[in-house]
């Protein structure tokens, strides 16, 4: 996330001083809290760019979508609204497929097969986007255990597709994905990830379609870099197809799903650039500035704290930090922090806080670790 060419006084234009805003240090990550991302300057001119023309949306997000596959190894891609949205189109695909009177009738999916089974360790807030695209979650397992046998039993003649969720905020209960996959695929069932906080590594963008995935889900406003507003949805093509029947610009349940003729051709610019990018570069960049908030850390005797640095399961390495005999409580620390100037938005998260270095832009690290010491001398 990390674009040294970019300096703060172009960072900080004055477009939101002249709207009564201020701006605010990320130290939360590529969230939609924030604004998802700093898109690279060549990605927006490419947007204003496509902004001076009419073209067919089908057209123009098929075009997209054919990179969406090769990127993703898959069939067939579209772009969507954003992950979320892409979520609801790809439970619509699955429960009401190309059949025009289907479509028409979603979000009412009564009569269909539209049971999504789930594991109920990888229910997460944002799962509510299946139902609006028809789905009925039907969960298997509890938090820390699922049995092969429970997805067996729950894949019935009203099932519409299994889910899996690669997300840092799941837990640890469910089956391997292999074991989904197989099960799955005996008895005729698609399988959806939701992968859309998990790049990069650039590998990420083929690991789920390679073990099996029939649908997979990438958010384009994050660690790729393109609109907030941009999701990308990859995998078979007549799932594919189904998906964009009940989306935009058609009369279906993803009407007001909407993505701009901008923001496909930004989403298309920034995967090209995206690919192009040195991630490991980027990856020691962000290692610098977690070791220059550490070293601010280390030694108080009034938290404690611990440092994730898995590419694996972070884009970026994160720190959460833990008060010691609540010495100060992390809701003062957060809000002090967002109040105080510069602004700094940082997460709560386990009782305690969180800092992600992933849209930290350059120098930003001695700033967060300035007014974190600030607020937690101000705390004691």
């Amino acid at each position: 996330m990390v674009d040294t060419a970019i300096d703060r006084d172009v960072l900080t234009t004055d477009i939101y001083e002249r709207m009564g805003l201020r701006t605010v240090i990320n130290g939360s990550g590529a969230a939609t809290l924030v604004g998802g991302t700093l898109m690279r300057p060549e990605t927006v001119a490419a947007m204003a760019e496509a902004s001076r023309a009419f073209v067919v949306l089908d057209e123009l997000n098929a075009k997209v979508g054919e990179r969406i596959a090769e990127v993703t190894g898959a069939e067939a891609g579209c772009v969507t609204a954003g992950s979320w949205a892409a979520m609801a189109l790809a439970a619509a695909a699955c429960i009401a497929g190309t059949d025009p009177e289907r479509i028409a009738r979603l979000p009412d999916s009564s009569g269909m097969a539209n049971e999504l089974v789930m594991h109920r360790s990888h229910r997460l807030h944002y799962d509510q986007a299946y139902r609006v695209g028809g789905g009925k979650i039907v969960e298997i397992g509890v938090p820390y255990a699922t049995a092969p046998w429970e997805l067996e039993r729950a894949i019935t003649e009203r099932t519409a597709a299994v889910v899996w969720h690669d997300s840092r905020n799941t837990g640890p209960g469910a089956l391997p994905f292999e074991t989904v996959v197989e099960i799955a695929h005996a008895r005729g069932m698609p399988v959806i990830v939701d992968a859309a906080s998990t790049l990069p590594p650039v590998d990420h963008l083929k690991i789920w379609i390679r073990n099996g995935a029939d649908l997979v889900i990438y958010s384009g406003g994050k660690g790729i870099r393109g609109p907030q507003d941009s999701g990308m949805l990859a995998g078979r093509k007549d799932l594919i197809d189904a998906a964009r029947l009940n989306g935009p610009p058609h009369a279906a349940v993803g009407r007001g799903m909407k993505v701009s003729k901008e923001a496909m051709v930004g989403l298309w610019d920034a995967i090209e650039r995206f690919l192009a990018t040195d991630h490991d570069a980027d990856l020691r960049v962000h290692q610098a500035q977690m070791a220059t908030i550490v070293a601010g850390l280390t030694g108080r005797s009034d938290c404690t704290f611990e440092v994730y640095d898995d590419w694996d399961e972070w884009p970026a390495p994160v720190i959460r930090i833990w008060a010691i005999d609540k010495a100060w409580t992390p809701r003062a620390v957060h809000d002090a922090m967002l109040a105080g100037d510069p602004r700094i938005q940082i997460n709560m998260e386990q009782g305690g806080l969180l800092i992600n270095s992933h849209c930290l832009q350059p120098g930003d690290e001695e700033i967060v670790i300035r007014r974190l010491l600030e607020e937690l001398d101000r705390g004691r």
